[in-house]
């Protein structure tokens, strides 16, 4: 078989994944990863309702400091949409709910509007959720299909949200084995009253998108940019360890069935 016209070595693009040093780096906070937890969940949700249980593809969990999420991955699978667009690329739909106990005051899950309510809370973390992941998946390689993202926010700290749930998603993603340009890390510090959140892509070194609702000088954005960078880095050297561990269990089950 002839190689491709282009081809490279990947790990020119990687970075520096010291894992047996991972212990003895300093991150904010305390960090927990978990993937494939989640076998067999009920499909139904505010995307698709249904009464069938179905097998997600990927799961994670993931703990950030007191901030606690679960992710499911369902698909890619047919979509039922018509539009041009889901016939050249992949249609990503994310869902995000919180346990009546995420938070200090208990959440009556009856006064919630998911569907409706487009200005709610899940709605606003939705669309910055797609918004940092869009970038890192390969949506052309799945025509005519669609992937659920579903969310479970089990509690909620009130600094590390929106980065836990991103992380959730991106280590689902790879246990659900999608093709991603890129693993998309999170990192957010609080800054005075506001929150700095930024999304990287470690080995692309590209920032997928920043959100920030306060105000701050150009040299201060500088520097939060720089120590999250730095934060994000660490993460992702947590993250590779989780997947290379997992791999190395596979292997050494699949040596011992054989």
């Amino acid at each position: 078989m002839e190689q491709p016209d282009e081809c490279f070595d990947p790990l020119q693009f990687a970075v520096d994944l010291n894992l047996s040093d991972i212990k003895n780096v300093n991150l904010d906070e305390n960090v927990f990863i978990s993937k494939g937890l989640i076998n067999q969940a009920n499909g139904s949700s505010s995307i698709e309702s249904k009464s069938l249980i179905t097998q997600a593809n990927g799961s994670s969990f993931i703990e950030l400091s007191a901030t606690k999420v679960t992710c499911a991955i369902y698909g890619p699978r047919e979509t039922s949409s018509t539009s041009d667009e889901s016939y050249s690329k992949c249609l990503l739909e994310t869902s995000i709910k919180f346990s009546p106990f995420a938070r200090q005051h208990r959440i009556d899950p009856l006064s919630v509007q998911y569907d409706n309510d487009e200005d709610c809370e899940e709605s606003e973390l939705c669309s910055r959720l797609e918004e940092a992941l869009l970038p890192c998946i390969l949506l052309h390689k799945y025509p005519k299909s669609q992937i659920d993202i579903i969310i479970d926010v089990i509690e909620d700290d009130g600094q590390h949200l929106l980065s836990a749930i991103i992380l959730s998603a991106t280590v689902a993603l790879i246990d659900a084995c999608i093709e991603l340009y890129d693993t998309v890390v999170a990192k957010s510090l609080k800054t005075n009253d506001s929150l700095f959140t930024l999304c990287y892509m470690p080995n692309l070194a590209q920032v997928s998108c920043i959100f920030f609702d306060g105000e701050a000088t150009p040299n201060y954005l500088d520097e939060l940019t720089d120590e999250a960078v730095k934060q994000c880095q660490l993460l992702h050297k947590a993250i590779c360890k989780v997947v290379i561990s997992d791999l190395k269990s596979a292997a050494a089950l699949n040596r011992k069935i054989v």
